[in-house]
C-alpha cells in the first residue's frame, strides 16, 4: 500500500499525469462503460457519447498544459487531483446536455448525485492508474537511456585503456631517452653547475609536469557522441505498432480495474442477488484466471499466456450471461465480455512492458559494473606507473639537481661523477616503473568521477586523513571504489534527479579509525528499500538509509589507525564533476 501512495504521489507531481494514452482511455470508456444510458435512438446516443468524450479530452489537455507549466511537484499535484475531481464530476452534467441537444431522454435527476460521485471515483481511478503506468515506463526509458550512456562511455573508456597503457609506456621511454642523454652530457661540459640546473628545469621539471597531466587525462575521448539507446522490448507487431511482450499481471489486477469500472453502475442497476452473482463470478474466475496459467506445468511448456486470455474471456463471458439473465439489455449485457478480457490484456502488456524495461535495466547495470572494474583494471596500472615516475623525477631529480647546484657552484669531477651516478640510479628507476606492483590509491576514484561526471551531476570529496589509507597501499581503496561505484549507480536507477554526492572521511571510533563512505543520491526513498542480499558492498557493512532530499548509502571500513596521519585537516577533496 505505501509503494501504490508513493506511486499515485509521483505521478501526480511528475507533471506528466495526463498525457495521451489518457484521451485514449477515455474514449474506449466514454463508448462503452461510461456511454449514455438513456432512452434515445443508437445515433443520439452514440453522439452524445462523443461530444462528451471530446469535452472530457478537451479538458484533460488544459490540465495536461497546466500541470507541465507549474514548477513545483506538490503544487502539480494539488492541482491535478483538484482539476481531475472536478472535471469528472462535471461530466454527467455535460453529458445531460448534449443528450438533450441531440433529442436524447437523460437519466432521472435523482441519479445525478449517484453518478457524479460514481464519474469521479471511476476517473480518478482508472487516470491515476494510467499515470502510474505512463510514469513508471517513461522513468524506466530514461533510466535506461542513461545508462546507456554510461555503457557507452565506460565501453570508450576500456577500449581507450590499451590505447593509453600503450601511450604511457612510449612516453616514459621517451622521457627516459632524454634524460639519458642530458646525464650523460655532464661529464663533458665545462660549465657543470649551469648544465645541472638547465638539467633540473629543461628536462626534469617539464618531464614531471607532462607525466602529470598524462595521469590526469582521459584515456577516452572527451565527449559521448550520442547515447545509447536500448534496444525496443522483444514483442510482436499489430498494425503496424510494436506491442511489449505479454506478461502474467499481477494477481487480481484485472479484476480489481474491471470493478472499479463496472461496479458502481452495477450497483444501481443490478438487483442484489443479480449483483452478489456478478461480484463472486468475478472474484473467483479472475482468481482462476491468474492462478491457473502460474502452475509450473503450464508455464513450463509455454502456454501460460494463451490460457491467461481464454480464462479472461471465459469470465467476461460469465459475466454476460448473468447480465442477460438479470434481464440487462443487450447493449449493456456485451459490455463486460469485451471490457474484462480488454482489461487482462492491458493489464498483460503494461506487465510486460515494466518487465522487459527492468530486464534491460538490470543487463545495463551489469554491464555498467563490468565497464567499471575493466576501466579500473585497464587503466590503474598504467597510471600509477605515470604518477609514480613524475613523483620520482619532481621529489628526487629536481631537488637533487637544485641542491646540488645550491652546495657546489664550482663543483669538482668526484663531485659531479656521483651525482651522475644519483641521476643514472633515477632514471633506471623511471624506466621500471611499469615493473612495479600496483600500488592502492584514489586514482580509479578519480577516474570514475571522470566517468560519471559526464553523464549526471556528481560530485565527490576525500579528506586528506583518507587519502592518507587509500594511499598507504592497504585494501580498503578498491573497496571504497566498489561502494562509491554502486551508490551513483543506485542514484541513477532508483531517482529521477540524476545527481549525487560522495564524501569519504576518517572517524574515531572506540573500536578504532574506520573509514567512512557515504554517497547520497536525491530523491525519495522507496518504503523497505534496501541492498540485496548478495550484494558486495552489503558485505563489506554498506546500508540505505533515508536521508533529508533522498537517501544515503553508507559504510565504515576498518583501517590500521598507524596509516593515519593526525596532521592532515578533516576536510578536503579529491575532485568535482
Amino acid at each position: 500500500m505505501n509503494r501504490l501512495a508513493a506511486a499515485v504521489r509521483a505521478a501526480a507531481g511528475s507533471g506528466h499525469f495526463v498525457s495521451g494514452w489518457s484521451a485514449a482511455v477515455s474514449l474506449a470508456l466514454s463508448l462503452s462503460v461510461m456511454a449514455p444510458a438513456a432512452g434515445g435512438s443508437w445515433a443520439a446516443l452514440a453522439l452524445a457519447g462523443l461530444a462528451t468524450w471530446a469535452c472530457f479530452a478537451a479538458a484533460l489537455i488544459v490540465v495536461g498544459i497546466v500541470e507541465r507549466w507549474m514548477p513545483r511537484p506538490r503544487g502539480r499535484a494539488v492541482f491535478v487531483a483538484i482539476a481531475i475531481v472536478a472535471t469528472a464530476a462535471s461530466r454527467p452534467m455535460i453529458q445531460d446536455a448534449w443528450l438533450h441537444l441531440f433529442g436524447a431522454q437523460p437519466p432521472p435527476a435523482w441519479q445525478l448525485p449517484f453518478r457524479i460521485a460514481t464519474n469521479a471515483a471511476v476517473w480518478a481511478i482508472v487516470l491515476c492508474a494510467i499515470a502510474i503506468i505512463v510514469d513508471t515506463l517513461r522513468s524506466l526509458r530514461e533510466t535506461n537511456i542513461l545508462l546507456g550512456a554510461a555503457v557507452a562511455r565506460l565501453d570508450e573508456a576500456g577500449r581507450g585503456a590499451d590505447a593509453f597503457a600503450v601511450r604511457a609506456r612510449a612516453t616514459i621511454l621517451e622521457a627516459v631517452a632524454d634524460l639519458r642523454h642530458g646525464v650523460e652530457r655532464l661529464p663533458s661540459s665545462r660549465d657543470a653547475a649551469a648544465e645541472v640546473r638547465l638539467l633540473a628545469m629543461e628536462r626534469v621539471r617539464p618531464w614531471s609536469h607532462r607525466l602529470v597531466r598524462l595521469v590526469e587525462s582521459d584515456p577516452a575521448p572527451s565527449a559521448i557522441a550520442a547515447p545509447v539507446v536500448p534496444a525496443p522490448p522483444a514483442g510482436v507487431r499489430f498494425a503496424g505498432i510494436r506491442l511489449p511482450p505479454f506478461r502474467l499481471p499481477p494477481v487480481g489486477v484485472a479484476t480489481v480495474l474491471y470493478a472499479a469500472c463496472l461496479l458502481p453502475y452495477a450497483t444501481r442497476a443490478a438487483s442484489p442477488i443479480a449483483l452478489l452473482l456478478g461480484v463472486v463470478t468475478a472474484v473467483l474466475g479472475g482468481l482462476l484466471a491468474d492462478t491457473l496459467p502460474r502452475r509450473r506445468s503450464i508455464s513450463r511448456i509455454g502456454r501460460a499466456p494463451a490460457l491467461f486470455g481464454i480464462l479472461a474471456v471465459c469470465v467476461g463471458t460469465a459475466l454476460t450471461v448473468l447480465a442477460s439473465a438479470a434481464g440487462a439489455p443487450p447493449a449493456l449485457a456485451i459490455v463486460p465480455v469485451l471490457v474484462y478480457p480488454a482489461l487482462a490484456l492491458a493489464a498483460g502488456l503494461c506487465t510486460g512492458a515494466v518487465h522487459a524495461l527492468r530486464v534491460e535495466q538490470r543487463r545495463l547495470s551489469a554491464a555498467i559494473k563490468a565497464a567499471q572494474r575493466a576501466s579500473r583494471a585497464g587503466t590503474r596500472p598504467a597510471r600509477d606507473a605515470l604518477g609514480a615516475a613524475a613523483e620520482l623525477l619532481h621529489r628526487d631529480g629536481q631537488s637533487r639537481c637544485t641542491l646540488f647546484v645550491l652546495e657546489h657552484p664550482d663543483p669538482s669531477d668526484h663531485e659531479l661523477a656521483a651525482l651522475v651516478r644519483e641521476l643514472r640510479e633515477l632514471v633506471e628507476s623511471v624506466a621500471t616503473v611499469f615493473d612495479r606492483p600496483p600500488s592502492a590509491g584514489t586514482a580509479s576514484i578519480a577516474a570514475l568521477v571522470s566517468t560519471w561526471g559526464r553523464v549526471i551531476d556528481l560530485q565527490v570529496s576525500v579528506a586528506p586523513d583518507a587519502q592518507v589509507v587509500l594511499d598507504a597501499g592497504s585494501g580498503e581503496a578498491q573497496d571504497v571504489y566498489d561502494i562509491v561505484a554502486e551508490g551513483v549507480l543506485n542514484a541513477v536507477k532508483h531517482t529521477s534527479a540524476h545527481r549525487a554526492e560522495a564524501a569519504v572521511d576518517v572517524i574515531r571510533t572506540g573500536a578504532g579509525p574506520h573509514l567512512r563512505v557515504r554517497v547520497k543520491s536525491f530523491g525519495p526513498l522507496r518504503p523497505g528499500a534496501e541492498l540485496r542480499p548478495a550484494s558486495h558492498v552489503r558485505s563489506l557493512g554498506a546500508h540505505v538509509r533515508p536521508a533529508p532530499g533522498g537517501a544515503v548509502l553508507e559504510a565504515a571500513l576498518p583501517v590500521p589507525a598507524a596509516v593515519v596521519s593526525a596532521e592532515h585537516p578533516v576536510d578536503g577533496h579529491i575532485g568535482r564533476s
